[in-house]
């Protein structure tokens, strides 16, 4: 059984709301709720009702929540001790990311290994993905997040399907829309991230086979955000780039829904400390098709 269903199961207790705990755990509401109703199946138990103020235990799930603390906590001894026991007492660990892992995810996955490997001291680097990239091939890094693998012989685990949307300012005639197709993008002057930081970018405008009519280039999402609120271009823009953006535009929906993919790099052979660093980010964000 899971570990990460305790978790989820506690988290979910304590906050008496399934969408704030996704929140916290930067999980899905559907993938939170998956997780307590397979809970749920593996004990032959209902352990928490809904009700007007929220969430609550079920008298069997008051019981089943003293053991649930209890097995998270033991997990974490157990993972400090088997730490020292390897001798992962000191280290440091070279982490490639680019902005909106950096910002969104970097903090909880830190915390967590921190919690886990204390010893260990994890040093971010960030880049643009085709640098991250050559950084890891030459050892510079010991791994990093990315959007692809161009490269023979590093290996790509993918983590999360990161939806993109177009995104337009609210004074543009496109905000009356709440899905739009590909090829009404063509009709927009287009604010381009530069070359090296625009993977899946150009890969939605070559598969579409839209003519793109860029009016400024620049490197820094703040940035891309910022001109397209003033109304002097719209973008193409990942989900994650938005979290939590307080820009007046609104983000609009492809009619074929397009993704990119966010994984992390690595090559075949890594060290034990690389090794439980990227089992610690799996725990967190699962293969996105599992």
């Amino acid at each position: 059984m899971s570990l990460q269903r305790y978790e989820i199961f506690n988290k979910v207790v304590q906050l008496q709301n399934i969408s704030k705990a996704a929140s916290e755990l930067h999980l899905t509401q559907p993938g939170i709720s998956n997780a307590i109703k397979t809970l749920e199946e593996d004990l032959g138990l209902k352990l928490l009702v809904r009700n007007r103020t929220g969430i609550s235990l079920t008298r069997e799930g008051e019981k089943i929540y003293d053991y649930s603390l209890k097995i998270s906590k033991l997990n974490d001894a157990l993972f400090q001790e088997a730490s020292a026991l390897r001798g992962l007492g000191t280290g440091v660990i070279n982490v490639g990311s680019f902005a909106s892992v950096t910002a969104n995810w970097m903090p909880f996955i830190i915390k967590r290994f921190n919690e886990k490997y204390p010893g260990i001291t994890v040093k971010i680097y960030e880049d643009d993905y085709f640098n991250l990239e050559k950084a890891v091939l030459s050892g510079e890094l010991d791994c990093c997040f990315n959007t692809y693998v161009s490269t023979k012989g590093i290996s790509f685990t993918p983590l999360v399907k990161d939806k993109l949307y177009c995104i337009v300012s609210l004074k543009n005639q496109l905000s009356k829309h709440n899905k739009i197709k590909p090829s009404q993008l063509e009709e927009f002057p287009l604010i381009k991230p530069k070359k090296g930081w625009d993977n899946e970018v150009a890969a939605f405008f070559k598969e579409h086979n839209i003519q793109q009519k860029v009016r400024y280039e620049v490197s820094d999402d703040h940035s891309i955000l910022a001109l397209v609120e003033a109304n002097l271009g719209i973008n193409i823009r990942p989900e994650l780039v938005l979290k939590g953006a307080r820009n007046k535009i609104k983000a609009i929906e492809l009619e074929k829904n397009t993704y990119r993919t966010i994984g992390i790099c690595t090559m075949p052979q890594v060290s034990h400390a690389t090794k439980v660093f990227v089992e610690t980010v799996k725990e967190l964000y699962p293969k996105m098709n599992e």
